[in-house]
């Protein structure tokens, strides 16, 4: 019977530490920035990043629009890193002069570049969303929005490898954008149902589009500079 006892209370007692090593890991999750869950999500579990996003509803549109602005920061802060880092290295090795302005050297076009690839991608987002909707007739179940914008997250977090010199950042670049669009292929297979077909239809059809609107973009600023020449 003493035995007895003693394993009830090492059960009891076991059961009790396990309950509240998961509360307190509860809590430390509650505390976390949500955007802060999400980033981590999207790079260590993809998978449960979209899933949380379509049921628990923690973050909506804009507070992804706020993400991506907040890592496309990273971009111009690691090409000035980069910049300090060669001017210091250029005067102590070559006796280079060090020029303030060369600090911030490209760091004003490398965040625009990835403001406008953010941009583009949430225009393919809504592409995505709308452009089976030809038939306004038909009942219509419109996909999940905003996925492409979370699988391009890694995408804009790429900037940080400004920090090193070219072409080992692009380099890394072109694997976050590879990586991102290999998410976007997994969410619209696992949430929206997509095919492979589907997807690759998807992308020709997008990239058609694109093009077509260049095309009109182009031609019309080609007709003006006629005209008012």
């Amino acid at each position: 019977m003493a035995k007895a006892r003693e394993t009830d209370q090492v059960v009891s007692k076991t059961t009790e530490a396990i309950q509240h090593s998961s509360i307190s890991k509860h809590k430390d999750e509650i505390k976390r920035h949500p955007y802060a869950l999400m980033v981590e999500d999207v790079f260590f579990r993809p998978h449960f990043a979209f899933e949380s996003f379509v049921n628990q509803e923690l973050i909506g549109g804009r507070d992804i629009w706020k993400i991506h602005l907040i890592l496309s920061i990273l971009a111009p802060l690691s090409l000035v890193v980069q910049n300090v880092s060669k001017s210091i290295l250029g005067f102590f090795l070559h006796k280079d002069p060090i020029l303030f302005m060369d600090f911030f050297a490209g760091s004003a076009k490398a965040w625009v570049f990835f403001i406008m690839m953010i941009v583009m991608v949430r225009f393919a987002d809504l592409f995505r969303v709308y452009y089976i909707y030809w038939d306004r007739s038909k009942s219509w179940d419109p996909p999940t929005p905003w996925l492409l914008m979370i699988s391009f997250l890694p995408f804009t977090a790429s900037g940080i490898f400004f920090l090193f010199p070219i072409p080992i950042n692009f380099l890394f670049v072109g694997i976050a954008f590879l990586y991102s669009l290999h998410l976007a292929y997994q969410a619209m297979q696992n949430i929206s149902g997509y095919s492979n077909k589907d997807f690759l239809s998807y992308i020709l059809q997008f990239m058609i589009f694109l093009t077509f609107c260049s095309a009109i973009v182009l031609g019309t600023y080609n007709v003006y500079r006629t005209v008012r020449g």
